[in-house]
């Protein structure tokens, strides 16, 4: 994401830390990301597992939307 204002009310903290100083480059910002292994632990977080599966249904057809369906009433 390119550098932009944003409202306080649409930021929410995350657990996630890294060290780097005020005002970073993006070069910079990007190593200390991957050596921090920030992707990784978004994608097993809760939240972020929430958001995969989100975007995963979103994407879904009719027919897959219906094949859900028989497997759910099958496991029911």
């Amino acid at each position: 994401m390119v550098r932009c204002q944003m409202n306080f009310k649409r930021l929410t903290l995350a657990d996630f830390k890294i060290g780097i100083g005020r005002i970073p480059k993006k070069k910079t910002l990007i190593e200390a990301l991957d050596a921090a292994d920030v992707k990784n632990n978004w994608e097993k977080s809760s939240w972020g597992r929430k958001l995969i599966v989100q975007k995963r249904r979103a994407a879904l057809t009719d027919f897959d939307r219906f094949k859900l369906m028989l497997a759910k009433i099958k496991k029911a």
